[in-house]
This record gives structure tokens, sequence and C-alpha cells, in this order.
């Protein structure tokens, strides 16, 4: 079955088929893109997980949502994530590590000043 809509010139066809194929799923909508108003709190092994692995959106979504952790539950992913292979990763650490009153972070702001393979990694662990 075909429909004709007529507007000045133009004319569209529709078959009936394309809305068996709409029903069906062939067109599907994202909803993270439509529904973005739906964020949620995530866990703490779901931050370190999408820090170290995820694509760049996901990676600044989990450090926002770092802050929101409790404290220690916090350091310790920070911790964890200044061991981290990526200097990128290191570098979240370090502008997180320097946020947290412990004596904890400190002394990895230290070892990070002083160790990190990266130039950029120990010039930021160590500026006041």
């Amino acid at each position: 079955m075909k429909l004709r809509v007529t507007f000045g010139a133009m004319a569209l066809v529709l078959v009936a088929g394309a809305g068996a194929w709409v029903a069906a799923g062939g067109c599907s909508t994202d909803p993270t893109v439509a529904q973005p108003h739906l964020k949620r709190d995530l866990k703490a092994e779901e931050i370190r997980s999408m820090l170290t692995t995820g694509d760049f959106k996901q990676k600044l979504e989990a450090q926002k949502q770092i802050d929101k952790l409790e404290p220690e539950e916090r350091l310790r992913i920070v911790l964890a994530l200044a061991k981290d292979a990526d200097a990128a990763v290191r570098l979240i650490a370090v502008k997180k590590l320097r946020a947290i009153d412990d004596p904890r972070a400190k002394a990895e702001l230290a070892r990070l000043a002083k160790d990190d393979p990266d130039e950029t990694v120990r010039e930021l662990a160590g500026t006041k």
C-alpha cells in the first residue's frame, strides 16, 4: 500500500512497510541523548573503570562523580588512580589528591612529585 501526499510541486510517497520497520525497532534513539537529565550517581568501581578505560566523555563524567563519594572511598579510588599507567589518569589523581586533606594524599603527592615518569605529573604534584 502506498500513500501519496503532495506539497506544491513535491510529492511524498510513504510505503506501508516503512511504518512496520519503525515499529519493529528499525529506528531507535540513544537514551543518553534523549534523556540527559536522567544521570545517576556512579559507584566507586564504575568511576575507576570509566577513568581508566572510558572514552573522553566518560572520563569527564567520572571525574565529576569522584567528589560525590564518601571521603574514605574517594581517597581509596584516587590513590589507585595515582598508580595508573596512563599519565592523563594520574593527572586527574593529582588534581583530586590536592583537594584531599589527609596525610595519605599528601604522601602520594610527594611520591608522584619525586618519582612519576611523566614530567607534567611530577610538576603538578609538586605545586602547592
